[in-house]
């Protein structure tokens, strides 16, 4: 399944599969992202699954949110891996 990220307000929904051929879609898609906004909900339910460049793209996304002190809530019961990532993550 293609990737897909839906607009819902103030949550953005990640459907399909995030993997090397289509993380530019989603890197490019939150590119600057917390310069417009002090908070991000991701919502992965949908996301069927994830490889390494895809939990990467999502911990680029954390690091933005730590290294400019917004908010980033990823929520869903989708793909736990990427879940496990980034609690294991050494913040400094």
């Amino acid at each position: 399944m293609a990737l897909e990220i839906v607009n819902l307000g103030d949550t953005f929904e990640i459907k399909g599969s995030l993997n090397e051929s289509n993380v530019n879609k989603f890197k490019s898609h939150f590119e600057n992202i917390f310069n417009t906004t002090s908070r991000l909900v991701i919502n992965i339910d949908d996301l069927t699954s994830i490889d390494n460049h895809g939990v990467l793209a999502f911990e680029d996304l954390y690091r933005e949110s730590l290294d400019k002190n917004k908010k980033l809530f990823i929520t869903g019961f989708g793909c736990r891996e990427m879940y496990e990532h980034l609690k294991s993550m050494k913040v400094a």
